[in-house]
């Protein structure tokens, strides 16, 4: 008789062991649940203003959507159209520079073939464009005591090269033409300029000569 209530003790215990572990495992599964339900691809905030990509767990992993802004100024667009579609979706999910006012991010299928989308809290839509140097590229000479800047080219038609520089937030732009005895190999901006530097307002352009020599032309920026 003495047995029966030990026993009894013992199960009752082993019983509410079980009870709490069947708890605990309900919780996670609910806690992976929430989760899945957006799928991330950006997240970021970064002197109060914000960027979110992302996609819902029912919908085409593609079908990304973007958020962004700050306090008084919040944007929502689907990135699923035809005038996105020429970065490829999914594209990149690192920003590769930020300013005062936007994100910015890069994708491309080559050398030759690089495009940014930008995202400004003071634009509804972000800005899709070619583009060549960006801040803190890897692949290039490019130097910049202005963060805000980036680079695109274009064949102007004249056998030479346009050199566009670009301020992020505001889109002011200056476009310089490169002297046409510059022009070589097959035209292309990485085959005519070995370095860009941009200090004190003022920009320098390089080309390196097989003798040694170096042609350069430096002019004034006057951002329009």
């Amino acid at each position: 008789m003495k047995k029966i209530p030990l026993i009894l003790i013992i199960l009752t215990f082993f019983g509410c062991n079980q009870k709490g572990k069947s708890l605990n495992l309900t919780k996670t599964e609910t806690k992976l649940n929430e989760k899945s339900e957006t799928i991330f691809w950006i997240d970021t905030i970064s002197n109060d203003k914000f960027l979110k990509i992302y996609s819902k767990h029912e919908n085409d992993w593609q079908n990304l959507t973007a958020e962004f802004g700050n306090e008084n100024n919040k944007h929502k667009i689907n990135l699923k159209t035809e005038e996105y579609k020429i970065l490829g979706i999914p594209f990149s999910n690192q920003i590769q520079w930020i300013t005062e006012k936007s994100f910015a991010l890069i994708n491309g299928c080559g050398t030759n073939c690089r495009y940014v989308l930008i995202f400004n809290t003071e634009s509804e839509k972000p800005i899709v464009m070619p583009i060549e140097y960006y801040p803190e590229i890897k692949y290039a000479d490019y130097k910049t005591d202005n963060p805000n800047l980036y680079v695109a080219a274009d064949e102007n038609g004249e056998n030479s090269l346009d050199l566009i520089i670009i301020e992020t937030d505001t889109q002011k732009k200056e476009i310089l033409c490169l002297p046409k005895d510059w022009n070589r190999g097959n035209g292309q901006i990485y085959g005519i300029v070995d370095k860009i530097e941009i200090k004190n307002s003022k920009i320098k352009i390089v080309q390196n000569q097989k003798n040694g020599n170096k042609k350069k032309l430096i002019k004034e920026l006057k951002l329009e």
